[in-house]
């Protein structure tokens, strides 16, 4: 049975949150992830006063991560062992330096929070992320219905996700004016779009999505000329749900409005590919598509530093490494020269 909460350990990882997000301006998602690692760690160590921290507790939790399982029953991924540790490393450096605690903790304990060689360089590892090719997302873009309003903006939504690859939550938040169909650019303002970090990002579309760019124009001029929105309001504006005696709710037009989560832009994509007998990928598959994309027909390094600055990136090798991986076939048809399927 998990004992009940430490007062006192309860107020110290508050003030540590506190610092971590005003201080260390790390997101809220950064922070609830933190915050289960602080809770992991403290159940773990039966929630003893953290004032009376040894190393053995580092070397203890390190052992019960290498055994821990996660909500799917399978043993923790390195790269969430490694967040887990980081969170922990940042406390105790952190605990280090307060009043009532400079003489129990020293820095130097934080180092006993870290993985081995081996592990660590097994979390740095990117992953290889599923995506559709170029043509799998034309032909899914192809067999969308565009008859109704809200059919065309779904799939507008696609659309601007093949030419873009824009990151959800940015998408979500779009107003009409931060489109330019002359200049095939998005705008991406950080003080109303939500971008990642609060980063100005400047985005054009892709050469050779034709389809979706006469779909996107189509929408933005369904929204001018028929449901008369202004350059303030959504681009992508959220579903209406109207009271029905029969059905509960039902779907009638448009709020007005942006979506309060991402997840409606989700369902949209992966309803889009599953139409097409594809995978059921997600919205930030499209960035792993560009980037993959670009990574195998690029002629200059110029290209690939237009490319991941059209991702949001500020390195160019978060690109390459995160995005930019090609699949063992390709990667021995470079090598070799060799084309053949034998």
């Amino acid at each position: 049975m998990t004992k009940a909460p430490n007062e006192s350990n309860e107020r110290i990882k508050r003030a540590f949150l506190t610092y971590r997000k005003h201080a260390g301006q790390v997101s809220d998602k950064t922070l609830d992830r933190e915050i289960a690692a602080l809770e992991r760690f403290d159940v773990w160590n039966g929630r003893k006063d953290f004032s009376k921290f040894h190393i053995d507790w580092a070397v203890g939790f390190r052992a019960y991560l290498d055994q821990a399982k996660g909500k799917t029953g399978r043993p923790l991924s390195k790269s969430t062992t490694r967040a887990i540790i980081a969170t922990m490393r940042a406390f105790i450096l952190w605990l280090s330096q307060q009043d009532g605690f400079r003489r129990r903790i020293k820095a130097a304990d934080a180092n006993y929070f870290r993985l081995s060689l081996r592990d660590e360089a097994e979390a740095r590892a990117a992953p290889e992320r599923p995506a559709p090719s170029i043509n799998q997302a034309k032909r899914a873009l192809s067999l969308m219905p565009c008859a109704t309003p809200r059919q065309l903006r779904d799939k507008a939504i696609f659309s601007l996700l093949c030419l873009t690859g824009i990151r959800v939550a940015a998408l979500a938040s779009l107003k009409i004016k931060h489109v330019d169909l002359t200049e095939k650019s998005v705008r991406q303002n950080p003080r109303e779009v939500a971008t990642k970090f609060g980063n100005t990002i400047d985005t054009f579309f892709a050469k050779g999505f034709e389809e979706a760019e006469t779909t996107l124009q189509a929408w933005m001029t369904y929204l001018d000329e028929g449901a008369l929105y202004g350059p303030d309001d959504p681009l992508f504006p959220a579903t209406k749900l109207s009271a029905s005696s029969k059905t509960g709710f039902t779907a009638d037009g448009f709020t007005r409005a942006h979506w309060k989560t991402t997840e409606p832009v989700r369902k949209i994509v992966n309803t889009a590919f599953d139409a097409a007998d594809f995978p059921a990928y997600g919205p930030h598959a499209f960035r792993h598509m560009l980037a993959r994309h670009a990574a195998k027909t690029c002629n200059s390094v110029a290209e690939l530093v237009a490319t991941s600055q059209n991702l949001g990136h500020t390195d160019v090798l978060t690109t390459l490494r995160s995005y930019g991986q090609i699949s063992r076939e390709d990667q021995r048809k470079l090598i070799t020269g060799d084309d053949d399927d034998d």
